[in-house]
């Protein structure tokens, strides 16, 4: 882990030539000339940015310093939308069909609960994309794990989430058993 964080912070300075970094996980830190960091919060204050460090002493961030950009990866990335967009924690509670025989019940701590053929399972669910603009969300279900983009078990669904909010389409079932899967917040 501090050996991903440093070679992470050494290509932040050589790439971008500053000494302030946000990391994938959002926070910031100051990269000091004898090779060691410090996290900091970086504030406006009177249009100039100052960079607050944990023993309260600040630092104001020259005009010409500018702070590189967020380094991310794919799955870090994935992981942010999972958490901030509205449409990835709409998908969040209980979802039926017409005729109650399909049910999925998304908690908002990953596990997944389905009803089909009248037969529950619990499992867990992973969100791998958001695509506000399809109005689709990505989801990994029941994925064991996973080394880099390969994963283990489990499958994707892509979940189509109506305007109103309240009926998603399940994609991939549309495209596997050629059957439009509807179902209605309940």
């Amino acid at each position: 882990m501090h050996k991903k964080l440093s070679l992470t912070l050494i290509a932040a300075v050589l790439a971008f030539g500053s000494e302030f970094v946000t990391l994938e996980n959002g926070k910031t830190v100051i990269l000091k000339s004898d090779g060691t960091w410090e996290p900091v919060t970086l504030i406006k204050k009177d249009g100039k940015m100052i960079a607050l460090k944990k023993d309260g002493t600040w630092e104001e961030v020259p005009e010409k310093n500018v702070v590189a950009e967020t380094v991310v990866n794919k799955k870090s990335e994935a992981a942010y939308k999972a958490k901030t967009s509205k449409l990835a924690k709409a998908l969040i509670g209980r979802w039926e069909s017409p005729d109650g025989s399909l049910v999925y019940e998304f908690s908002d701590n990953g596990k997944l609960r389905v009803k089909a053929k009248n037969k529950w399972r619990t499992t867990t669910y992973k969100i791998d994309d958001v695509n506000e603009e399809k109005r689709n969300v990505v989801v990994n279900v029941g994925e064991e794990g996973n080394i880099g983009f390969i994963s283990f078990g489990g499958e994707q669904w892509i979940l189509h989430i109506d305007e109103d909010g309240q009926t998603i389409h399940n994609e991939s079932l549309k495209l596997r058993a050629l059957k439009d899967v509807v179902l209605h917040r309940r």
